[in-house]
Order: C-alpha cells, then sequence, then structure tokens
C-alpha cells in the first residue's frame, strides 16, 4: 500500500495515468494538473502552491515504474482471487458498508446487511484516499498559515537592526563628546602655557631687580614682587574658565532621545497602509515588510487577461472609517494595475465580480487607458504617473448626506486626475492594490513621522462650509431660481 500511495496522483488519488512533472519537484496526472489550472486560473503546484511558469515535462521514469507496477498488480489479483472470499459464504468481497464499515460480498448485502449503505470496494479506496490527502493538504496550509517561526525570526531580524543602530549612534556621540573634551583641553593647555610664560617672564624681571641697591628696590615696590600676588594676576576669572574649559552639556544632552528618534527616522519609515499577507493569492509575492507585493503569474498580451475577481487582490490590514485618511503607491512603470477600496466580504465567493454592488471603488489602468470599476468609459492621460495618490474623505451629497469619496492624484505633480463620489459610509473600507504586470511591483511609499503637540488635533474638524456643502449649494440654487422667477414677473408687469 505504502509503494501504491507513491504512485498515485495527489488530485485523483489514483495510478498516475500519463504522469508530468513540474518544475517544483511534484508530478501528477496530465489531466489532472490542466483540469486544475483551469478551475484555479493560476498556474500553481496543488501541493507546495509554488507557481510553475513553464510547460511540465512528461516522468518518463515515473510512467515506466507505474506500468510495472499495473502488470505487477494484475498478476497478483489474479493469484489472490481466490484468498479475498467472505469467510462465511464464500463469494468474492467486492463491496464496503459504509454503515457498519465492513467488506461485503454480494450474499451479506442481500442479508445481514440489506438495509445499510454500501457502495463498491474500489469506489471507498478511491474516497479514503482522497480523505487522507485532503487532510494531509489541511495540514500543510495549517503549518503555511501559522508560521510563528517565521515571524520570531523577523521580529527577531528587525530589533536586531535597531539594536545595530542604537549601537552606531551612541558610539558616534561618544566620539563627538571626546572630540569636543580633546579640543577644550587643548585650549587649556594653550592659555595655561602663554600664562606660565607671563608669570615666569614677570619673575625674571622681579630677579633682575632684587640685584639693584635696596633703594631702587623698594622704590619698584615690594607687593608687585609677591609671588602669590603675580600669580592671582594671571590667574584665569571663574567665569572664563567656565566659557572656555567646559563641556557644553545641553549640546549632547539636550533632547537626546528626540534627535536620536530623528535619526533613527531614516531606517525606520513609516507606512500608511500595511497589507494583509492572508489576503494574498499563491501567485504574489509580497514583500518581508509587507510593503510591496509582485505578480508571479505571467501576463497574457490581450486586454483583461486576468479576471476581476477579488481573488487577484490584496487587502491592507486596516479598514478606515470617518475622516480622512491618505496613502500613495508606487505603480512605476507598470501598465496594468487597479488601486482602491473596498469593504470586506468575508463568506462571499471570490469570484464576485468588482463593481459598486459588490463593494468595490477602485481605478484600473489597462495600457495606456484607464478605468472605473464601476462603468466601461474609459479615458487617457497625458502623463502617466510613476506614483499614485489615493485619498479617502468625507463628502456630503446635494441633499447634505454624509458620504464618502475617493479620489486620485498624480503624486509627482500634486494633479488630481480621477474622483469616485458617492461612495457609501457606515462600514470601513480596505485599501486594496491588484499587480498585474509580472516581476513589476506596487509599493506602498512611507510618509514623513509627524510630532503632534498635546492638544493637538490630528485630524482637523471640518468647517461648518464643508459639513453643510451640499445644503448651501441647495439654498444657493433656490435664491438664484426666485430670482429669475422675480426677474420673470417684473419683465411682464412692465411690458
Amino acid at each position: 500500500m505504502a509503494l501504491e500511495d507513491e504512485l498515485s496522483c495527489p488530485v485523483c488519488a489514483e495510478l498516475f495515468s500519463d504522469p508530468v512533472l513540474l518544475g517544483c519537484g511534484h508530478s501528477f496526472c496530465r489531466q489532472c494538473i490542466n483540469d486544475h489550472w483551469t478551475s484555479s486560473k493560476s498556474r500553481n503546484c496543488p501541493v507546495c502552491r509554488q507557481v510553475s511558469p513553464h510547460e511540465p515535462v512528461s516522468n518518463l521514469c515515473l510512467r515506466n515504474t507505474c506500468e510495472s507496477y499495473l502488470r505487477e498488480q494484475s498478476t497478483r489479483k489474479e493469484r489472490d482471487d481466490e484468498e479475498h472470499e467472505c469467510l462465511i459464504h464464500g463469494e468474492k468481497i467486492e463491496l464496503f458498508c459504509q454503515t457498519d464499515e465492513q467488506v461485503l460480498c454480494s450474499e451479506c448485502k442481500k442479508h445481514e446487511h440489506a438495509r445499510h449503505s454500501t457502495q463498491s470496494l474500489q469506489q471507498a479506496v478511491r474516497q479514503r484516499k482522497k480523505t487522507l490527502w485532503s487532510l494531509q493538504n489541511a495540514t500543510a496550509q495549517d503549518a503555511k498559515i501559522c508560521n510563528y517561526n517565521q515571524t520570531e525570526r523577523r521580529i527577531k531580524e528587525e530589533f536586531k537592526k535597531l539594536h545595530q543602530f542604537l549601537k552606531r549612534e551612541e558610539e558616534r556621540r561618544i566620539v563627538a563628546l571626546n572630540e569636543d573634551e580633546k579640543q577644550k583641553r587643548a585650549k587649556i593647555e594653550k592659555r595655561t602655557k602663554g600664562r606660565i610664560r607671563s608669570v615666569s617672564d614677570r619673575l625674571r624681571e622681579v630677579e633682575e631687580q632684587m640685584k639693584d641697591d635696596d633703594i631702587t628696590f623698594l622704590q619698584v615696590g615690594m607687593a608687585e614682587t609677591s609671588y602669590t600676588h603675580t600669580l592671582a594676576k594671571y590667574t584665569l576669572p571663574d567665569q572664563e574658565l567656565s566659557s572656555e574649559t567646559l563641556v557644553d552639556v545641553s549640546k549632547h544632552l539636550g533632547n537626546l532621545k528626540y534627535q536620536v528618534w530623528d535619526n533613527m527616522k531614516d531606517i525606520c519609515p513609516y507606512y500608511p497602509v500595511i497589507l494583509n499577507p492572508h489576503t494574498t493569492p499563491a501567485d504574489f509575492s509580497v514583500s518581508d515588510d509587507l510593503t510591496s507585493v509582485t505578480s508571479c503569474l505571467h501576463r497574457q498580451e490581450k486586454s483583461n487577461a486576468f479576471p476581476l475577481n477579488r481573488s487577484r487582490m490584496v487587502l491592507g490590514s486596516v479598514g478606515y472609517g470617518i475622516g480622512t485618511h491618505t496613502w500613495q503607491i508606487e505603480v512605476g512603470n507598470s501598465r496594468h494595475w487597479i488601486l482602491g477600496v473596498c469593504f470586506r466580504s468575508e463568506g462571499k465567493p471570490i469570484t464576485q465580480p468588482l463593481s459598486p454592488e459588490n463593494g468595490f471603488w477602485g481605478l484600473r489602468r489597462d495600457g495606456c487607458m484607464y478605468s472605473f470599476l464601476s462603468m466601461p468609459t474609459r479615458f487617457s492621460l497625458k502623463t502617466n504617473p510613476e506614483v499614485v495618490q489615493v485619498r479617502l474623505e468625507d463628502d456630503y451629497d446635494v441633499m447634505g448626506r454624509w458620504q464618502r469619496k475617493v479620489s486620485f492624484s498624480d503624486a509627482g505633480i500634486h494633479s488630481q486626475f480621477a474622483k469616485i463620489s458617492g461612495v457609501p459610509s457606515g462600514k470601513e473600507l480596505f485599501p486594496f492594490v491588484m499587480p498585474e504586470d509580472q516581476s513589476v511591483p506596487l509599493r506602498v511609499v512611507p510618509v514623513p513621522a509627524k510630532i503632534t503637540l498635546a492638544g493637538e488635533q490630528v485630524e482637523r474638524n471640518l468647517s461648518f462650509r464643508e459639513r453643510y456643502k451640499g445644503l448651501i449649494e441647495v439654498c444657493c440654487w433656490v435664491v438664484i431660481a426666485l430670482l429669475v422667477i422675480l426677474s420673470f414677473k417684473t419683465d411682464r408687469h412692465d411690458q
């Protein structure tokens, strides 16, 4: 049985028929792998989920082994048919009782198991193999989802980078302090040597004066010959010592943590959108920092090569409710992508089309043309953006009812080129990206970190004009209509 399991296709659980070999090393029946790729819309391996861009090759060695095994089984079956007989009725065992989980012969089915559910022996074996393979595949998927060790390793790697940065920052600041101390010491030594030379010169003058006669010596003055008085005269004042020789403590310690944090921003960027790896299709690759995604599947050169459904997208990990939220996606030279927002759609089929009716609002680029998910109308731009800014904000219709809108801008020239209004409120909207060009990633652009002072509002409150924009417009139109009516009545009265 172990050999038969090794010679069985993981998809159909039957002995290999025309086996083919994928690039990942797994083998399948040619028909099984073609059917799997047709149904899943991607060329991934059913076992390891690795994408196979190349056509599978025939596994001649495995095919010869299966043929040899079938010949041996046929010979053994003829020999063992007589042994597989019912011990009670002496008939050939060819049925399986699903109620009692026992093998049966036709006589057992007629008598002891007449009211039980039965199936053929071959069908029962095939069903059990598929169940075992499903359990094995589910276990592999669970191991892939619960990637605790991989996540732990990434966390340690990130903190290792932070520790290395802090160590280098500490060493740099200690070097700066030592250099400051060295300069201060050099100034002190230079000033001290100058004072010592001055004192030495003055002492020599006093010694020369002491060689004169007593009257001359007394005329010069004993006070000036005092060694203590001379040292006191040429000693630095305390204030001058403080400014010239003391280390600038405020320079090295003032806002030390903030300065380190400010320098750390270069290696600790903030991303407004973090991709959710659990929503990533098998043929998509998400970076370790969860900020970029790449399609590994080759796109055919034809319009709408990829199906427009949520099985091809990657969601952001956080949804946005009320307020204004902005993020930028670097699309580079990619000519095929979709960006937008959507409602979380648990429990819905992954093949549902991307439309506002299903909770999707977005912009698609297909070659040189752009279009909204809500309408087939296409348009072009003079300059194709390399970085697209997506902005989700509150909006009000003409009746003053609260809703939301999504706008798209060229971040390079700060120019809005598309807008979607009428997005319903009341539920969180999740950003999503859909790369459609192979090996061309879509990246979330980091934003500079900002310091929020105590009491400062991160999001400004909407002004009266913004809050009642729709109602104000309605009132303006009513006033204009009244003025037109009054003007018309006045003209008729004059006539």
